[in-house]
């Protein structure tokens, strides 16, 4: 049986010591292989994160939906090698796809449907065979943490003390413990009508589901096996930081969220061994790294917060210090740098071109940086043509509608697009293919030579100390085998003198911009010059 230990947080009535709230183990899954033994075909794969309310609207209605994407998939990956009108991106990560009464969707009121503005389940599941017909894998968002308040679930728990799922969520008579929530201090505590008050972290309507419960942590798991039988290729799951919290009111990091996690990744593995969990902790390389688990038993992916951070700061400023700074801190970090899951922004920040404030060489120089780091690179849609979203803090801001071309309705609906933004002339997909110099192609590029290279998709990494160059120059070794790929960049906005490093070898460059003369002597590498937001990929033999 896998045991989870319970959280410390009262609930009313009092639950008995629960155990995982998973079903025990039968004898085949004991002779399972270890979960940190499975397929990692997720090593050389290029994610596109995708909000289907903004992709495509197949209907008319401003919405995107599941018929939307489907029409699109070509522009993503058509399945054929030999064509160039596609992206390449070989795996998708959906926001959520759950009913909800939000736009947003990370208020679930059912874990095992799908939301009806986006399409029925056979047009899920028709998009999930047209994405895996094109060699696509497909990882959708679990909110493993709470639910809507709207979700039946809760409903009943709110009825009476006695309810059937009153232990599913958490509880306490007033007053109100006055925890406070990690970020900005908000309160997490939320009032009923019946002087007491009931847990959940990020606002009163996303009520906080107890894992400690064994009903609730089965309902939950059970539903990820669902998808998983679908065809799904894995998660994203979501606050994995905030899945149990102390009685004392620390809510982040708990032990009790990695084990709950590690048995449901083994309950996972005894049927799908090649499931992916990718988990989505919102703080530094040293407690993401917690999450890859002991023995690899955990997590096979974490978004790196600190290597996003580390390469947008790097453009805006012109200066190498943080990409330098960071990749010495992962590699001590991470055990295997294969863990990372590297990325500009998401759906949670402002795009990384309204953070270079429209600087298309810094754009290109960010895009060289994320697609030469280690682990396995997430793009959020239309980074690759470099959409700004709308100019507000608002969350609806960072995800406005995908621009396909740029007549009226961006090629993205017929009808009224659910949000609308301004954006700059030409930045529409519809245009950037017919431009041989678009960020697009660079992006398609780029990743299509990642692809290729076994160094670049999963060889460890290595910042290397510069003679010369300036405070903009950067330099990254890739290294699988006996294959080597460096990675240069010059941040700066001015050209960086001749630089130098130690390095054997005969240089073979595969992608530049701005790249001066390359030349190789007595186990010393120099580069002439290198533009201003240059950067270069280049193979040593």
């Amino acid at each position: 049986m896998l045991l989870l230990t319970s959280s410390a947080c009262s609930h009313s009535p009092a639950p008995t010591p629960p155990k995982s709230g998973l079903q025990p183990q039968t004898e085949a899954s004991k002779a399972a292989t270890s979960p940190a033994l499975s397929g990692r075909w997720w090593r050389d794969d290029v994610f596109y994160e995708i909000f289907v309310r903004s992709f495509a609207d197949s209907d008319g209605d401003g919405v995107g939906d599941f018929n939307g994407l489907t029409a699109r998939l070509d522009t993503l990956n058509d399945g054929d090698p030999n064509t160039h009108g596609d992206l390449g991106i070989n795996g998708i990560w959906l926001m959520p796809i759950h009913p909800s009464p939000s736009y947003h969707g990370y208020d679930v009121t059912d874990y095992r449907a799908v939301n009806p503005a986006y399409g029925t389940m056979a047009d899920f599941e028709r998009f999930l065979a047209e994405a895996h017909k094109r060699g696509i894998k497909v990882i959708i968002d679990f909110v493993l943490n709470h639910s809507a308040k709207d979700h039946p679930w809760f409903k009943d728990a709110m009825a009476s003390k006695t309810a059937k799922h009153r232990g599913w969520y958490t509880f306490r008579d007033a007053p109100d413990p006055r925890w406070k929530r990690p970020w900005d201090g908000g309160q997490v505590w939320h009032k009923t009508r019946t002087e007491e008050y009931y847990y959940g972290l990020f606002w009163s309507g996303m009520p906080d589901v107890n894992l400690s419960n064994p009903d609730a942590a089965e309902a939950m798991v059970s539903a990820m096996e669902f998808w998983l039988s679908k065809g799904v290729d894995g998660f994203r799951v979501d606050a994995v930081r905030h899945l149990f919290e102390s009685e004392a009111g620390t809510l982040v990091d708990q032990p009790e969220s990695h084990a709950f996690m590690k048995a449901a990744r083994k309950r996972l593995a005894t049927k799908y061994p090649d499931a992916l969990l990718v988990a989505e902790a919102w703080t530094d390389s040293q407690t993401v790294a917690e999450y890859f688990g002991d023995h690899g038993d955990e997590f096979q992916l974490a978004f790196s917060f600190d290597a996003g951070g580390a390469m947008v700061t790097a453009a805006k400023d012109g200066l190498k210090v943080t990409m330098a700074q960071f990749t010495q801190t992962a590699n001590e970090a991470y055990s295997d740098r294969g863990f990372e899951a590297p990325f500009l922004t998401n759906h949670d920040m402002p795009r990384v071109m309204r953070q270079l404030k429209g600087d298309a060489a810094a754009a290109r120089v960010s895009a060289a940086t994320l697609l030469a780091q280690p682990g396995t690179p997430f793009l959020y849609y239309g980074e690759e043509i470099g959409m700004q979203g709308g100019a507000s803090s608002k969350d609806e801001d960072k995800r406005t509608p995908m621009r396909w071309t740029a007549d009226a309705g961006y090629g993205f609906s017929t009808g009224k697009p659910w949000h609308e933004a301004d954006e700059a002339e030409g930045v529409d997909l519809k245009s950037q293919r017919k431009d041989p110099n678009s960020l697009w192609r660079l992006y398609r590029d780029l990743i299509r030579l990642r692809q290729e290279s076994p160094a670049l998709s999963d060889g460890r990494a290595e910042a290397l100390p510069i003679t010369g160059g300036g405070r903009g120059t950067f330099a990254l070794l890739r290294q699988q085998g006996s294959e080597r790929v460096l990675f240069v960049a010059n941040y700066h906005r001015e050209a960086a003198a001749s630089f130098s490093l130690k390095l054997a070898g005969t240089p073979e460059v595969q992608l530049q911009e701005g790249l001066g003369k390359v030349a190789s002597e007595g186990g010393v590498l120099t580069i002439e010059d290198i533009g201003p937001q240059g950067f270069a990929l280049i193979q040593l033999r």
